[in-house]
């Protein structure tokens, strides 16, 4: 069916989707073209002057009775920062307050501004995954608030 996605800064997106699509699924689809998380995004829509609240993720869209030519609405929820640590090479911990929906490339910015080491040459780690990906999100990486990342340095090749 096709439906209507509208942003809060009333930018449209129009979609196909199955009627059983699920609510998380349509959020993974509109993270993947918005780039909003799906935790923050908030969905509804206008079912003749009731505002009905998308907020199952498991639901499908139409156990939720969204039809062809539904257009959803989407409220993105700001996040709150967290409190991340920082342990360096030498063993310091330092604290940043970051949100988690920032990318690794600008955590390492700020990481080179503190710290003085570039970004080409942090190896930035978290759950025994390194952090490579500069347009991912910490949240991709399940940093979370108290969260450890570790900087090691990279080798220079000669």
């Amino acid at each position: 069916m096709d439906i209507t996605i509208t942003l809060l800064n009333g930018e449209s997106h129009p979609l196909t989707v199955a009627p059983g699509t699920t609510v998380g699924s349509l959020k993974d689809l509109l993270s993947q073209r918005s780039r909003l998380s799906p935790e923050s995004q908030k969905l509804f829509y206008d079912n003749d002057g009731e505002k009905i609240i998308l907020d199952d993720t498991m639901s499908s869209l139409s156990a939720y009775g969204v039809s062809p030519g539904a257009n959803i609405f989407v409220l993105a929820k700001e996040p709150a920062n967290i409190q991340v640590f920082l342990t360096t090479v030498n063993g310091q911990i330092h604290t940043y307050t970051v949100r988690p929906g920032e990318t690794v490339a600008g955590f390492k910015l700020k990481v080179k501004q503190r710290e003085k080491v570039a970004e080409d040459q942090q190896r930035l780690m978290h759950e025994s995954k390194q952090m490579d990906d500069g347009s991912r999100t910490l949240e991709s990486y399940n940093v979370k608030e108290g969260s450890t990342i570790y900087l090691n340095g990279r080798l220079r090749g000669g």
